[in-house]
This record gives structure tokens, sequence and C-alpha cells, in this order.
């Protein structure tokens, strides 16, 4: 393997009423990445 430096900032948001925060922290035409399981993001309307 060839030697190579990976920088990933990564901010995450943790507790009560944060996921009403989410879309003030993405920036326009950003891409993201959401990592999930149990299906219950879909069901509570959070992915929507």
């Amino acid at each position: 393997m060839e030697n190579f430096v990976f920088c990933n900032p990564v901010k995450i948001l943790f507790g009560k009423g944060q996921i009403a925060n989410i879309a003030a922290e993405i920036p326009d035409n950003a891409k993201i990445l959401i990592n999930y399981g149990g299906g219950s993001i879909k069901t509570n309307g959070v992915y929507n």
C-alpha cells in the first residue's frame, strides 16, 4: 500500500431536539451520507 493521509472532519450532533438542527448544519448543494439501521428513521419521519 502506498503512504497517504486521509482527513475526514466530522461533526456529530447528539441529544434531544438535534434533528431539528440538522438542516442548518448542511451547506447548500452538499453531498451527505446518512447511516441508519432498523428502519426507525423512516417510520419516525427523520428521513423525510
